[in-house]
């Protein structure tokens, strides 16, 4: 088995994925907490984030007020356009939960250029992440780290990326800051998913988000199908 995929954690269903992942969420902050007084954690877009965050803010226990949040991607629109990470993040969990808005920092995609966006956010940042929260697309992309963009090499904590299949520059974390979180969450569900994974494991192909070290995959079964 490939290192990238060592330790997997399958459900049967997205929505048990998810209030799986919401379940770990309540257990790491509450570590972060009794540990170092503080949980520091980057949220992530995209489907399956998506429900762990409706699981997320029924459950209780979260210790919100120690709870510090920050995003792994943003896309280059405002807080209120329907693209937007930080307003998904913000409609399906941080308007439910009584995390103080101060401790909430969003990255600034609207700003231009997006270079003096990626630069401010890296410096909002704490000396280190508790968890980041990542998802990963068809084409094995993760964060807005996509197959054969400049970022992929990229130093430093955050950057711009320019994205040409897409026609868009995004902002996202670089993989020497995702892998210098405490841990690493990859969120992956739906069966579109399943041959990428199974290149990942044998080692085949470029997908970017095999440069995530020692990460915690939260799989359903579809995504989970052609895992040895």
């Amino acid at each position: 088995m490939s290192a990238a995929l060592s330790e997997r954690r399958v459900f049967p269903t997205p929505q048990e994925t998810a209030v799986a992942a919401a379940h770990a969420f309540v257990q790491a902050a509450r570590e972060a907490v009794t540990a170092r007084g503080a949980f520091h954690v980057a949220l992530s877009g995209g489907s399956t984030p998506k429900l762990m965050y409706a699981a997320l803010r029924d459950l209780p226990g979260v210790p919100w007020e120690a709870t510090h949040v920050y995003f792994s991607d943003e896309r280059s629109v405002g807080p209120d356009s329907p693209d937007s990470n930080y307003r998904l993040a913000h409609e399906e969990l941080l308007r439910h939960v009584p995390v103080p808005p101060e401790q909430v920092r969003r990255m600034e995609g609207e700003v231009r250029p997006l270079s003096d966006a990626a630069q401010a956010y890296a410096q909002a940042l704490p000396a280190q992440l508790d968890v980041v929260l990542l998802g990963m697309g068809d084409d094995g992309h993760t964060a807005s780290l996509f197959p054969g963009t400049d970022a992929l090499n990229a130093g430093g904590r955050v950057t711009a990326n320019r994205v040409p299949k897409l026609d868009t520059e995004r902002l996202t974390f670089t993989f020497p800051e995702i892998n210098a979180a405490r841990q690493r969450w990859l969120l992956v569900t739906g069966a579109g998913k399943a041959g990428v994974l199974a290149e990942v494991q044998r080692g085949e192909g470029n997908h970017p988000v095999a440069g995530v070290t020692g990460p915690v995959w939260f799989l359903d079964g579809a995504a989970a199908a052609q895992l040895g």
